[in-house]
C-alpha cells in the first residue's frame, strides 16, 4: 500500500514540475511576444484582447484542474498569480 502512495506522490511532483516548466516557457514566450508587439501599437490593441481571452481560458482550465485535485494549492496559487499578472485591467 505504501508503494502506491509513493508512486502517486512522485506522479504529483512530476506533474507539478511539468506544469511549472510549462508556465516558465509560456512566460518566456509571452515576453518575446510582448517585445515584438510593442513595436506596432495597432497590433497590441487587436492582439491584447485575444491574449486576454486566452489568459481567461487558461485561468478557467486552471480552476478546473484544481477543483479536480490534479494540482496542489501551491501550484494553483503560483500559476494563478502568473496568469493574473498577464491580464491588463483598464
Amino acid at each position: 500500500m505504501a508503494k502506491s502512495k509513493q508512486s502517486f506522490d512522485r506522479l504529483q511532483r512530476e506533474r507539478a514540475k511539468k506544469a511549472k516548466a510549462d508556465a516558465k516557457r509560456e512566460r518566456r514566450l509571452s515576453k518575446d511576444d510582448d517585445v515584438s508587439e510593442a513595436t506596432d501599437e495597432s497590433a497590441v490593441a487587436s492582439s491584447g484582447a485575444a491574449q486576454e481571452d486566452a489568459v481567461l481560458k487558461e485561468l478557467a482550465e486552471l480552476h478546473a484542474a484544481f477543483d479536480d485535485e490534479q494540482i496542489t494549492f501551491d501550484d494553483f496559487e503560483a500559476k494563478r498569480a502568473e496568469l493574473l499578472s498577464r491580464l491588463h485591467v483598464d
